[in-house]
């Protein structure tokens, strides 16, 4: 299911993501790793590309966690060396990964997964911009959660109360009243309430 994100969230991680994976790509074939001195020798350019790849790492590993997408992989260290055996996060290692024996690519598949996830939203969500009634439904969602998060700033647990069925009726009746209080202060500036009410009884006393 798609999270809520805005068109324009979704194209700015997308572009993230692209700089992100080129940057990557630019300082392994900028920079070079020297086996035996168990460093990495740069390049020009090397150090400006690996400044920008820390700056963007964890605003990168939350996009890529949005989508679901981990970068986490069972690792299995040379015999050569030998160490433990366990889980890695491949974004967090990103600069060991020669030391690893863990090939690029691997990380590199990850970011394009996300890349496609986000570029197969943006068509929906650039139609939602002109889209009156998705504004209006987020509004309305965003109105019937202020009670929610008032009980979350006192220190109640907002998300499981939100979640039952008392919380979701209650947020149903608050996005209910707030839509038809809406649709009656639309109606009486068009000097159209009192025919509508009017209509209303009518109907009421068939």
């Amino acid at each position: 299911m798609r999270r809520s994100i805005t068109y324009w969230g979704a194209k700015k991680r997308l572009n993230l993501l692209t700089t992100f994976r080129e940057d990557v790509i630019g300082y392994f074939e900028t920079a070079h790793w020297d086996m035996y001195s168990d460093q990495w020798e740069g390049n020009e350019g090397a150090p400006e590309l690996r400044q920008q790849i820390n700056e963007h790492m964890r605003a990168v590993d939350a996009a890529l966690h949005f989508v679901g997408i981990s970068t986490e992989v069972d690792y299995a260290p040379p015999a050569a060396t030998g160490g433990l055996a366990g889980r890695i996060a491949l974004l967090d290692h990103l600069f060991d990964l020669p030391k690893l024996g863990v090939p690029l690519d691997n990380l590199v598949d990850s970011l394009d997964r996300a890349i496609g996830i986000y570029r197969s939203w943006l068509p929906g969500l650039r139609w939602r911009v002109f889209n009156p009634f998705y504004w209006m439904g987020w509004g309305l969602t965003l109105i019937a959660e202020i009670p929610f998060r008032i009980l979350g700033a006192a220190g109640f647990d907002a998300p499981k109360i939100e979640g039952s069925f008392w919380g979701k009726l209650v947020k149903a009746v608050i996005q209910m009243v707030t839509a038809l209080g809406a649709v009656l202060g639309v109606l009486e500036k068009l000097d159209l309430l009192d025919p509508v009410v009017s209509a209303v009884h009518k109907l009421l006393r068939i």
